[in-house]
């Protein structure tokens, strides 16, 4: 089964919680950390692979802090999840012969169109899925 790692997880978090806050300045990692409970020191680490895939930029300075380098309708989830995670794969390519091999890559399209969605539209389903939830009495 496909794992994500806690790079992956954590560093989609931090995209998404920056995606959130496009146009309004940067976050400071410690507000990030602290609202997700992601460990400070781990999600610097992140941030800086993140910085050097082009998906974010930092600012130094007292306002300082990290944004998205772009628009979340212009940041993918695979390419947030491959900066860190690398290549993703179900079956490794060496074992994907064999009668099996038309369901792996069924699965593996399946997937990717779950992956190559943007922030903005993940952003958009996290928030019908919060609004399914609230009830009124």
């Amino acid at each position: 089964m496909l794992t994500l790692s806690a790079k992956a997880v954590y560093g989609l978090t931090a995209v998404l919680e920056l995606a959130n806050n496009y146009n309004r300045g940067p976050l400071q990692i410690r507000d990030i950390a602290n609202a997700h409970q992601i460990p400070q020191h781990y999600l610097e680490q992140l941030l800086v692979v993140l910085k050097k895939s082009g998906i974010v930029e930092s600012y130094r300075g007292a306002q300082g802090g990290y944004a998205l380098a772009k628009p979340p309708v212009h940041v993918k989830v695979i390419d947030v999840l491959r900066s860190l995670d690398g290549k993703l794969e179900i079956v490794p390519e060496a074992r994907r012969d064999g009668p099996l091999l038309f369901f792996w890559n069924a699965l593996e399209k399946s997937i990717q169109l779950l992956l190559d969605k943007t922030v903005e539209e993940l952003m958009a389903e996290k928030q019908h899925a919060d609004q399914q939830f609230v009830y009124h009495i």
